[in-house]
């Protein structure tokens, strides 16, 4: 299958368009993926509107070409001269084309995207309502290579997508957020882990009453322990009410990996990808892996961010540092994550939107004075080349000023829950309800 696509981009004008692309390319493309002509379905609808292509393997009673039933993949083709240079208008506008194909509510059963122009291809997984590249855009020139890459990853599908918590500035609440989703997507029946990567404080496991570990993951890290299963201890919570305890699994702060250790050295000995490395091996176990990271840009945040698929950035509607500093984390290290991912073929990274955490009523005056805070950030941020309008304001749209932000409210309970060593969303309805919201906001379709 290989060679037909190879001599199907070779029949391709260079100027091809879309309709061109589409109707010599794209059914090649994806019989080289391994999908044959009766695994196919072209100008697949999905809602109003249609998707170019669609593909599933076929079962014994379940032909995919006749009855377009659970479709697995879909396909965006855009014309030859569509720059899909990451970054570019004609990508923005094609990768949010495919993003929403994926999450129209006909398209449960579909797990991964692919946008290509022919001339690159770039290859989305869908893991609930989150959808992020897991390839960069990856060239034509080398057609086998493609190939082999995109069929290795939506062939063996890994269960997990891990969510790093994290702002470069303290007190936004990234412990409390990582504990009470853990809590709230263990409550709706998904396998989640809990990963305290801040050893200089190891608030989550205080928040727990859940002593630091002592040197186990500093080895898994380091490489010379392999199994990071060693280092997995369990929580559980036994709710007066239920039958069945709740919980999750927790990775606990190292004290051996604490400041006074020479950074330098410490470098040299965990890798960029040693968090990464070592979450391989338990990425078809768990539906969420959630990392508390700590508040600065330093060797363990870097670690945290770098094996993240996406990033969730808590901020306060009161903190302008917290405003800042979730900008910063966007336009700088985020982008400095997926440099260094796409050396190793990955996409890397991307934000989610800023939500505001612990937010108390804001006045008028106070609202006011936010948005123009956000509209200097905004617009500081298009002279370096980065939109961060949906970042903020997700719900805003092109002829509807909606300005309203995802938010946490302000709530006692969760002081409270410190004191019982419990997440609050176990321990109290209103807690729960909040983080209810806010996991059906980003992650539960």
């Amino acid at each position: 299958m290989i060679s037909e696509l190879e001599k199907a981009l070779k029949s391709l004008p260079p100027a091809a368009d879309e309709a061109i692309v589409e109707q010599n390319f794209s059914k090649q493309f994806l019989k080289a993926l391994g999908y044959g002509e009766q695994e196919i379905r072209p100008q697949f609808p999905v809602g109003k509107r249609w998707v170019d292509q669609a593909a599933r393997k076929n079962t014994e009673d379940d032909i995919f070409l006749h009855t377009g039933n659970r479709p697995y993949l879909y396909m965006e083709v855009k014309g030859r001269t569509a720059n899909l240079a990451e970054g570019h208008p004609d990508y923005r506008k094609a990768a949010l084309q495919l993003k929403q194909y994926l999450l129209n509510p006909a398209s449960k059963s579909v797990r991964w995207g692919i946008l290509t122009n022919s001339v690159v291809a770039q290859l989305f997984c869908k893991h609930g309502k989150v959808v992020h590249p897991v390839t960069p855009c990856l060239s034509f020139e080398d057609v086998k290579q493609l190939v082999k890459d995109i069929k290795k990853r939506i062939e063996a599908p890994q269960k997990s997508l891990i969510v790093t918590v994290y702002n470069n500035k303290g007190g936004v609440g990234k412990t409390t957020t990582t504990l009470n989703l853990a809590a709230t997507l263990s409550m709706l029946k998904r396998r989640v882990l809990v990963i305290d990567f801040d050893p200089n404080q190891s608030d989550l496991g205080d928040a727990l009453n859940l002593s630091p570990s002592r040197g186990e993951m500093r080895r898994i890290l380091e490489g010379k322990s392999t199994d990071i299963r060693e280092v997995i201890k369990a929580y559980r919570f036994e709710h007066p009410k239920l039958k069945e305890p709740l919980g999750f699994d927790v990775i606990l702060a190292d004290e051996e990996l604490v400041s006074d250790i020479d950074e330098v050295k410490l470098r040299q000995k965990v890798k960029p990808a040693a968090l990464l490395r070592a979450l391989e091996l338990i990425k078809t176990e768990y539906d969420y892996i959630l990392i508390d990271a700590p508040p600065n840009w330093r060797i363990f945040s870097q670690r945290a961010i770098y094996a993240a698929d996406v990033v969730l950035i808590p901020a306060r509607h009161d903190n302008l540092h917290s405003l800042q500093n979730a900008a910063m984390a966007i336009t700088k290290f985020i982008p400095e994550a997926q440099r260094e991912r796409n050396k190793a073929g990955d996409a890397g990274p991307i934000a989610l939107p800023v939500f505001m955490n612990n937010a108390f009523r804001v006045s008028e005056a106070q609202l006011q004075l936010m948005q123009n805070a956000i509209a200097r950030i905004i617009k500081d941020a298009k002279k370096d080349g980065f939109d961060l309008t949906s970042y903020f304001y997700p719900r805003l749209r092109r002829g509807h000023r909606d300005l309203r932000m995802i938010s946490i409210p302000y709530m006692a309970y969760i002081s409270k829950s410190d004191f019982l060593h419990v997440p609050a969303a176990f321990a109290f309805k209103n807690a729960r309800d909040q983080y209810l919201n806010l996991a059906k906001e980003y992650f539960i379709q």
